[in-house]
């Protein structure tokens, strides 16, 4: 996605108008056409109206073929159904991506792998905050960066807490001293920041450097369909035991229950 100060058109979908009272009341106020300064300023808007409604919304850039003139739409961007997937364990479940499963998604992209990760290692070789310390450029070029992704929580008084996404120590080597820190927080599309994590991640930067990472995604799958086996045990066929057995089942409240077994080899 191109970040870049360009102005920015969007229009509001009836989809977000419906379920989020802030872009309704946005589409009444200023028109249903909004015009931003920059990509980067329609993100934030979509963030701000998600902070007021109960659904949340987002900016989905329009596809390059698309007869409207505008850049992207403000759609719902609801909770996904989680509990009820289509489909059967015979067949294979499918269920609706959630918004928490694309902030893991980013996240992994962010912090993969756990030492050197191309994003961070890339940002401490270019940071001008970097400690002014003596090494040549080939030793810039080999600095390490190990990840701790389950680092001690911020907080500040009583009611401000930022549970950190990682805490990246830099490094010209292993074992070699520390030459910085950073404490991070990765939000995928259009996720927020809340008010307390925003207020304690301020207090944290006054002792160490605090990273605001977004991470934007394009192509995501909408769905995902996925299959589960129980592996059988080891039967002593050389071949790698029976082939897959599915069955269903039902309980004395009339739920269908399934078992279904397979050998490793055979799924």
């Amino acid at each position: 996605m191109n970040f870049d100060a360009e102005s920015f058109t969007v229009a509001v979908k009836d989809s977000a108008r419906e379920v989020n009272e802030a872009a309704r009341r946005v589409a009444i106020t200023e028109g249903d056409r909004l015009e931003f300064d920059s990509e980067t300023a329609a993100h934030r808007r979509a963030r701000e109206l998600s902070e007021g409604g109960e659904t949340p919304v987002k900016v989905q850039r329009a596809a390059p073929q698309d007869p409207d003139d505008v850049d992207g739409y403000l759609v719902a961007w609801p909770e996904r159904r989680t509990q009820n997937p289509e489909g059967s364990p015979t067949e294979g479940l499918t269920f609706d991506t959630e918004a928490n499963q694309y902030g893991a998604l980013g996240e992994a992209v962010a912090f993969t792998p756990e030492v050197n990760p191309p994003l961070l290692t890339h940002f401490a070789r270019v940071d001008a905050d970097l400690p002014d310390v003596d090494f040549s450029d080939r030793e810039r070029d080999e600095l390490r960066v190990e990840l701790d992704t389950d680092p001690a929580p911020v907080v500040v008084g009583s009611d401000r807490r930022w549970e950190p996404d990682c805490r990246a120590v830099v490094r010209l080597g292993p074992d070699r001293p520390v030459l910085t820190e950073y404490w991070c927080e990765v939000k995928t599309g259009d996720g927020s920041f809340e008010r307390s994590q925003r207020e304690a991640m301020r207090a944290k930067a006054r002792e160490a450097s605090v990273l605001k990472i977004r991470v934007e995604l394009d192509d995501l799958p909408d769905r995902y369909t996925a299959w589960v086996r129980t592996v059988e045990p080891d039967s002593g066929d050389a071949n790698g035991g029976e082939t897959t057995k599915l069955g269903v089942e039902e309980r004395d409240d009339d739920q269908q229950v399934y078992r279904v077994n397979a050998s490793l080899r055979d799924f």
